[in-house]
This record gives structure tokens, C-alpha cells and sequence, in this order.
């Protein structure tokens, strides 16, 4: 016996005060109306209603009983409202993760900004340098989305691209006047390289496109060695494998390590574009363009995204964009770093 479908039919019943209206409501026949609300009474163990030839009545136990129906009724049409509400506007607690750097300097301004727009949406925001976990970010820790520099290549995500983030190469002239200033990017072998990692590794790849083809005058402002005549220049995609002593898993700390004359580090522009305006930091290598990195909005793969999630990666590429922060598209392609 279906127990919903007999309270249903119980509640029409009542409602209608007849068998055969209730059942041309419900489009049954009369008597699997009838049998509906006489298998109810079986399973209770109780009369819910005093039939006669010309009336319906409620004994007491039916009132009781219609009450209740009526009650859960309404409790589940509610809670649809409250399901579909989920799909057309954004609802509920959205959790966010992201890298603490990028963070702090300029996510949490987006996400401020976002929330200030969704009043009837609570927004948690985590930051923290932990490489992302896959499914255990989604489901141990409840997390609706992850913003990350790396791509999972897993069918159990979806990955969006936000905005392409312009990284440098940048040491302090107190560095570049003790340790000479490189030429190309093989020279950067002969230097301290400040090295982002996620766990301490030996070695880094650092990727670089170009060079182009400065004027005299640029040289001399970077202070670079004119090439020599009928030297080959190399064009396309260059990597490089860098050696350190310092690594960290923070922009911002490769940033202040480099300021303070430890060496060269590559970073995300926005992590040390306060120092490269006051001339704390400068550019290294600035005829060899350095790879981009994406930053990726990923959360769970679902037959319907909720529209928190939704919501929130639409504001967020078009705040990136506004802002100036990273390009939409990336021109080089690179190796994947969370930072």
C-alpha cells in the first residue's frame, strides 16, 4: 500500500465530502478512493470517518489524523519551494576555498562585494595554501567551490576558467647590483631562484616565451647588453629548471624574500605590484614573456549546478575583468601551481 497515496486520498475525501468527487479530483475510480481510506483505517487500527448514505463525518481520531496529513503536506510543499528557490536564485551557506595569497589580496574583496549583492546568501570564505583534495574538499569538508591554479582532469569536477593571472620575474637592484642581472633564462641557473612550491621539492620548471626584440634605448633602461651582431635569437616556449635555497607555498613571502635582496623569484603580478610601482622590486628578463596561469572555479559535478555556484562564478569573472586582474584568456600555456 502506498501510505502517501492513501493519506492523499483520505485528505480529499474530507475536503471534498465525497468519495466520488475526491476521486474524479484524484482521476481514480470511486471505489480505489474508497479502498484507499479503508486500508488507512486498517493500518491504524481506527475509524477516521462515520460514512452515511448523505454524509461524510470526522470522528475523532480522523480529525487528529486530517490534521497531521495536513501538516505534512505542507511541510513537504515547503520544502519544494525551498529545493526550486535553490535552482533560481542563490540560497543557503556557500563555502569557498582559496589560496591565502590571492586571498587575501584580492578575492576577498570580490567575495564582500558578492554578498553584499545576495542578502538572503551566507558566504563562508577559507583561505589556506593545502593543496586541494579532490572529492574530500567536496564532501569531508562541505566546500561548494574551489578556486585553484591547478587543474584535477577528473570527471567527478567541473573546472571553469575565471581569468588568466599575469605572473613576473622580479628581484630587488640591491640583488641585481651584487649578482649581475640575467641575460636569458638559461642564466638563471647561476642565481638564487625563490621557489613556490606546495611541498619542498629540489627543483622548479620555470616557462618563459620570446624574447622580443627591444629598442637600444629600452636595453639601456633595463640594462641590458645589446645583442652581438649575427647572434641567433631563440624564439617559442623556454623552460628552465631552477635550484633554491628559500621555497614557500605564499606569494606574498616569495614577494618579501625577494625585496629583501634574497634573490629572484617568479610570482603572480598582483603579490608584488605594490613593490614593482615603488621601485623595491624590478623586472628580470623583461624581453622573455612568462607563462600565465588560469585560475579555475571548481566544484562537483552535478546534473544541476546549484545556483549559489552558479551565481557566484559569473560574478566573479566579471569582477576579475572590472578589475583589471588577469586576462580571460591565457596566451602561454603552463605547468598547473596552486599559489
Amino acid at each position: 500500500m502506498d501510505r502517501f497515496r492513501t493519506m492523499e486520498s483520505f485528505v480529499r475525501v474530507v475536503r471534498a465530502g465525497s468519495f466520488t468527487i475526491a476521486a474524479s479530483q484524484l482521476g481514480l475510480s470511486r471505489a480505489l478512493v474508497s479502498r484507499h481510506v479503508s486500508e488507512l483505517e486498517g493500518r491504524l487500527g481506527a475509524r477516521l470517518l462515520n460514512r452515511s448514505t448523505r454524509s461524510l463525518n470526522l470522528t475523532e481520531e480522523g480529525a487528529a489524523y486530517l490534521e497531521f496529513c495536513e501538516r505534512v503536506f505542507r511541510d513537504i510543499e515547503s520544502n519544494e519551494r525551498a529545493i526550486l528557490r535553490t535552482r533560481q536564485e542563490p540560497v543557503g551557506t556557500l563555502k569557498l576555498l582559496a589560496p591565502k595569497s590571492f586571498g587575501t589580496m584580492h578575492l576577498s574583496d570580490a567575495v564582500i562585494a558578492f554578498a553584499k549583492l545576495q542578502p538572503r546568501l551566507r558566504v563562508s570564505l577559507v583561505l589556506e595554501n593545502t593543496p586541494y583534495r579532490g572529492a574530500y574538499d567536496f564532501g569531508e569538508r562541505g566546500l561548494d567551490l574551489v578556486l585553484c591554479f591547478s587543474t584535477m582532469r577528473s570527471a567527478s569536477v567541473v573546472e571553469q576558467e575565471i581569468a588568466s593571472v599575469e605572473w613576473t620575474l622580479c628581484a630587488s637592484p640591491d640583488y641585481l647590483a651584487r649578482a649581475g642581472r640575467p641575460q636569458t633564462p638559461s642564466d638563471l641557473g647561476d642565481h638564487a631562484c625563490l621557489v613556490h612550491v606546495d611541498v619542498m621539492p629540489n627543483d622548479s620548471i620555470w616557462r618563459f616565451e620570446g624574447p622580443t626584440r627591444p629598442s637600444l634605448a629600452s636595453q639601456a633602461t633595463a640594462g641590458l647588453s645589446p645583442p652581438k651582431r649575427g647572434a641567433r635569437r631563440r624564439k617559442g616556449p623556454i623552460a628552465v629548471k631552477v635550484r633554491g635555497a628559500f621555497f614557500s607555498n605564499a606569494a606574498l613571502t616569495l614577494g618579501k624574500a625577494a625585496a629583501a635582496g634574497l634573490g629572484v623569484t617568479l610570482v603572480p603580478r598582483y603579490a608584488v605590484a605594490d613593490d614593482l610601482a615603488a621601485g623595491t622590486l624590478v623586472n628580470v628578463l623583461p624581453r622573455y614573456r612568462v607563462a600565465s596561469r588560469t585560475l579555475l572555479a571548481v566544484y562537483p559535478q552535478a546534473p544541476v549546478i546549484p545556483r549559489k555556484v552558479q551565481a557566484f562564478v559569473e560574478f566573479l569573472k566579471v569582477w576579475m575583468a572590472e578589475h583589471d586582474i588577469g586576462r580571460r584568456k591565457p596566451r602561454v600555456a603552463a605547468a598547473s601551481t596552486r599559489e
